[in-house]
């Protein structure tokens, strides 16, 4: 299964979240040893969410609730960069971005965070 804005809309988010911006990349897991898994990384109001294109029982969802996010921002290095969100006690990485809308997608969780807060 691959992962897309319509699996994510049928079978991911509720009925009162709506996709604000989502990005195809890869996040680095640990999976027997540091991997990278591609997905898409879509950010709602309510919630950062990744979901990783999977074979049927080998599915990887991963939920980041903007009020737990302590820190989210974007890294350049000299062949590529990525981005690093701080989550709770977790530093997680995402990388391997298939289109530039990756600054969009941390500007937007930074305002969510935001929102959140209270």
């Amino acid at each position: 299964m691959r992962a897309d804005a319509a699996y994510m809309k049928a079978y991911v988010l509720t009925d009162r979240e709506s996709i604000q911006v989502s990005l195809r990349c890869a996040m680095k897991t640990f999976i027997y040893r540091q991997v990278y898994r591609p997905g898409m990384l879509v950010a709602t109001e309510r919630r950062l969410v990744f979901v990783a294109d999977s074979t049927k029982g080998n599915e990887l969802i991963e939920v980041f609730e903007y009020r737990d996010i302590n820190d989210i921002r974007k890294k350049r290095g000299l062949l590529n960069s990525r981005i690093v969100l701080r989550y709770k006690t977790d530093i997680v990485k995402f990388s391997q971005f298939l289109a530039d809308n990756d600054d969009l997608l941390v500007k937007v969780v930074k305002e969510m965070m935001v929102k959140n807060e209270g």
